[in-house]
């Protein structure tokens, strides 16, 4: 069973910009740079702190930090690091959250949980991000959702020709989340906080690498 990492992490409640966030947009490939130069300040704040997420995962898998350089952001399909290991993104009103794997393609999805969802809310919303995750996981858009097909108890889901394991996120504060992969995976869920030592520690190394080739 290939190994995994979910990490997870509370957006900032007020717009902020997070002590690592320059650096990092700065070593990011140019043209994903200018994509997130163009989005709101809370956007662009969690599509880096997921980013973050990644790279700090990639180094707990692999043992070595990563380059933000590595990553490439294709128009319309699933971002990918150079030489792995694949991962996926997530972020919700108040929460970013990623799935990191040494093995085959994964996806994740996680939203909110709102503070008065009855039963039948909180169904819809478990249904959703399964859904959403086996879309990412097969590196399709929302555009295909209607060809997702579930199994009643949530365990797996079919899209077009491929078959994918559905696992849910348990312990997510205020929130649901699925992970979707070809076949189960030996998750571990790791609380991040976005301003810690740790995190910056590990951004310090991935910029060092940038700086290397500079």
């Amino acid at each position: 069973m290939s190994a995994a990492i979910v990490l997870h992490a509370p957006l900032p409640a007020e717009p902020r910009s997070l002590r690592w966030e320059s650096s990092l947009l700065q070593s990011l490939p140019y043209a994903r740079r200018l994509q997130l130069e163009g989005r709101s300040a809370p956007q662009r704040t969690a599509s880096l702190a997921g980013i973050a997420l990644v790279l700090l995962g990639a180094e707990r898998l692999t043992g070595q930090p990563v380059a933000p350089r590595n990553f490439s952001f294709p128009l319309d399909l699933k971002p990918s690091l150079a030489q792995g290991p694949e991962f996926s993104l997530s972020h919700s009103t108040r929460l970013v959250a990623c799935c990191v794997t040494s093995g085959k393609p994964c996806g994740i999805d996680v939203e909110d949980t709102p503070l008065a969802a009855n039963a039948d809310g909180i169904d819809r919303l478990r249904h959703w991000t399964a859904t959403e995750a086996i879309l990412k996981a097969a590196g399709r858009g929302v555009r295909n959702m209607h060809e997702v097909r579930l199994n009643s108890g949530l365990a797996s889901g079919v899209v077009g020709e491929g078959g994918f394991c559905l696992q849910p996120l348990a312990g997510l504060p205020g929130a649901i989340g699925h992970v979707a992969s070809r076949a189960p995976l030996a998750l571990s869920l790791l609380a991040v906080d976005l301003d810690g030592d740790e995190l910056s520690a590990a951004m310090e190394r991935s910029f060092s690498l940038a700086a290397q080739v500079e």
